[in-house]
């Protein structure tokens, strides 16, 4: 099995996996050990540098007893054999936030990833981790199965990054919203009156939500809705295909003098294919990313993003449980909140202005 390959079945990113099989820093330690407790399993220690697995360490340190004086929060991670590799860069800050305000008040985090076919031994996994006091759940689709598993544990339970208004479950999620309208909003005070959008082929809640999110926002500042401005940069099968985008470009009649795309590795590749195409970003097209990741300023030009706060949403999800625990005593029954954080506007050299002429 390659690298590549054992990250997407463990739901993580290839860069992750490659910190933990080469046991390099830049990861929390509780999502280190989970992942590697999974590799054991699944029989991969040989892809492992000498010294990274548990059993590899100083053998004159006897193991310690698990500690189940303190109360456990469970961190649940849905993965699917479908799900696109560079999706699950964004959760180690979400989990290292998590982990860092559990430890802070007292709590240990436990990992457990989860099959999204459901997963009936769920309780005694729980049970033999210690008292658990709620759980912290992500999952890119909130389907029946993951709903039956939250009903199961009759513990609180917060989703991160994910949201069902049919349902009634806690969430900490980005208010998607506020960074798509801004984005918008900076682009027309940039000159621009035809915007495009550049989005994936993978069914996510907040993908979803931002692609909406769009529409509403250039039907609120007087925007036209070119759909034919609207570019799948990939479909189910080929999420990223690089030639896609760039067909697809080419065969465009006109192309928009700005594109907002639904993550910044999305619009890193629309900055490619604009360039294979023979257009320069920014000069002849701006480009806008969303999540203000790491690559915004490893590639040329850095690109403008919305920022969010990833590990914030981890420690948030954390307050949350406790809030619930606390609204439960004072007599609500089931209790449920909802948390959308802040964005932010980063800007960055891959807008023009074209107000100055």
């Amino acid at each position: 099995m390659k690298a590549k390959e054992l990250a997407k079945k463990l739901g993580v990113s290839p860069a992750t996996i490659s910190l933990v099989l080469n046991n390099k820093p830049g990861i929390s330690d509780s999502l280190r050990h989970s992942l590697l407790e999974k590799i054991q399993e699944l029989g991969c220690e040989s892809m492992c540098c000498e010294g990274c697995l548990p059993s590899s360490g100083r053998q004159d340190e006897p193991a310690q007893p698990a500690n189940h004086s303190r109360q456990v929060i469970a961190y649940l991670i849905y993965t699917s054999s479908d799900e696109a590799d560079d999706r699950f860069a964004f959760y180690p800050a979400v989990l290292e936030g998590a982990e860092m305000e559990a430890r802070e008040n007292g709590y240990n985090l436990m990992v457990l990833h989860m099959s999204c076919q459901g997963n009936a031994n769920l309780r005694r996994l729980l049970q033999n981790g210690g008292e658990a006091m709620g759980a912290i759940v992500q999952i890119s689709n909130v389907d029946e199965h993951a709903l039956n598993d939250i009903r199961s544990l009759d513990i609180p339970c917060v989703l991160v990054d994910s949201y069902r208004p049919d349902v009634r479950v806690s969430s900490v999620s980005i208010n998607n919203e506020q960074g798509v309208f801004s984005a918008v909003r900076y682009l027309k005070e940039k000159g621009h009156q035809e915007i495009g959008y550049v989005y994936s082929g993978w069914d996510h809640d907040s993908q979803r939500e931002r692609r909406r999110c769009f529409h509403q926002a250039l039907l609120e500042y007087g925007l036209p809705d070119n759909r034919s401005y609207y570019f799948q940069a990939g479909a189910s099968e080929d999420i990223y295909d690089p030639d896609r985008l760039e067909n697809l470009l080419k065969s465009a009649p006109k192309l928009p003098t700005a594109f907002l795309a639904e993550n910044d590795r999305q619009a890193w590749r629309t900055i490619k294919a604009l360039e294979r195409c023979g257009y320069r970003v920014p000069q002849d097209i701006s480009v806008i990313g969303f999540d203000n990741r790491s690559i915004c300023t490893m590639v040329e030009p850095n690109i403008t993003s919305i920022k969010n706060y990833r590990h914030l949403m981890g420690r948030e999800c954390v307050l949350m449980l406790q809030n619930l625990h606390r609204l439960k005593k004072q007599g609500f029954k089931n209790p449920c909140l909802k948390l959308e954080l802040p964005t932010e506007l980063v800007e960055r050299d891959s807008v023009r202005d074209l107000t100055k002429k």
